[in-house]
């Protein structure tokens, strides 16, 4: 039977490791980190992230298979903690909760082109008006579900269980549909 290897000796190898990697490719590995970034700021998180988890984790040899092992953990750690902001970013965007009025009116501008900001908005008003003739828990959905909001994030933000969610945007959808093939009458 093989001796087990010492949690203390091998968490000075990969230091020593980590050490010789960072040394010799930091450039590189920076590299990949803010090529897999959202914000600049992000990319120096990652690659601290990545070498946490190398120290945690990684039981190869050094050299080459360490600086592979590296940058893919980067590009990982990257990933994550973009999709990390973009989250808090949506969830610090308009929430669904402070719609004092209508949320209709949350909805962004058409296009920067006034000529086709003219052309398109009797449509978006037409539009608008037929899901005002929506029920309220149907226009919210539909509403919440163009901002970009996912089925979760609408139930969770709403109180509403993700089954209520899915059959709101669906009787939403098929009303609207009604109501645009008929020119809006109720």
């Amino acid at each position: 039977m093989a001796p087990r290897p010492d949690p203390e000796h091998q968490k000075r190898d990969r230091a020593e490791i980590l050490q010789e990697v960072l040394t010799s490719e930091r450039p590189a590995l920076i590299a990949q980190a803010r090529a897999h970034s959202h914000r600049r700021q992000d990319a120096d998180d990652a690659l601290s992230d990545a070498a946490v988890q190398f120290l945690r984790y990684y039981d190869g040899p050094p050299g080459r298979d360490a600086l592979r092992w590296m940058m893919f953990v980067t590009k990982r750690c990257a990933w994550e903690i973009a999709k990390r902001t973009r989250r808090s970013e949506r969830a610090t965007a308009t929430a669904p909760q402070e719609f004092d009025s209508d949320p209709i009116d949350a909805l962004p501008a058409v296009g920067p082109d006034p000529a086709d900001h003219a052309v398109r908005g009797e449509e978006v008003g037409m539009i608008a008006a037929q899901i005002r003739e929506l029920k309220p828990d149907e226009r919210t959905a539909l509403v919440l579900l163009g901002l970009g909001y996912s089925y979760r994030e609408i139930a969770a933000s709403q109180g509403w269980t993700y089954t209520k969610v899915n059959r709101c945007v669906f009787e939403g959808r098929a009303r609207l549909r009604e109501l645009l093939a008929r020119g809006g009458s109720s």
